[in-house]
């Protein structure tokens, strides 16, 4: 596997956690969008084009790539981790979701009483699985 998908694999993993979150965030930034110049135009004429603010937001909730990403991502990896046995979890859980990861691959062979090549295969599998369901 190519070192930059690689690397992208685990920076997924690592968001995992946290991808409820970043999906909230970005939801609330495409409905309330940040005007930088606000209008000073106070009072002015009407327009003559009908507005549909809710119909706009919908729109660019649904095209919105970072939310598509983001979305796309958690569903591969939920998907992945259900087709996987209870050791991978257990090695994917130890070094890519917790916050301040304690052990090291030969750790987690350790805890869990087998050896490290054994987890490396495990998680070079469950990483090409990740990788497919991407279309990589």
């Amino acid at each position: 596997m190519e070192r930059a998908i690689y690397k992208h694999i685990e920076q997924i993993l690592r968001d995992y956690p946290d991808i409820e979150e970043y999906v909230h965030e970005r939801r609330q930034e495409l409905m309330q969008p940040y005007d930088a110049v606000p209008d000073e135009n106070i009072g002015g004429g009407r327009s003559n084009v009908p507005s549909k603010p809710l119909e706009d937001m919908v729109v660019s909730i649904a095209d919105d790539r970072r939310l598509a990403v983001l979305e796309q991502n958690k569903k591969v990896v939920d998907e992945c981790l259900k087709m996987v046995d209870d050791d991978t979890v257990n090695l994917i859980t130890e070094l890519y979701f917790k916050k301040h990861p304690m052990l090291t691959i030969g750790g987690v062979a350790v805890q869990l009483h087998s050896n490290r090549a054994t987890m490396g295969r495990k998680r070079t599998k469950f990483f090409e699985l990740v990788k497919s369901k991407l279309g990589w």
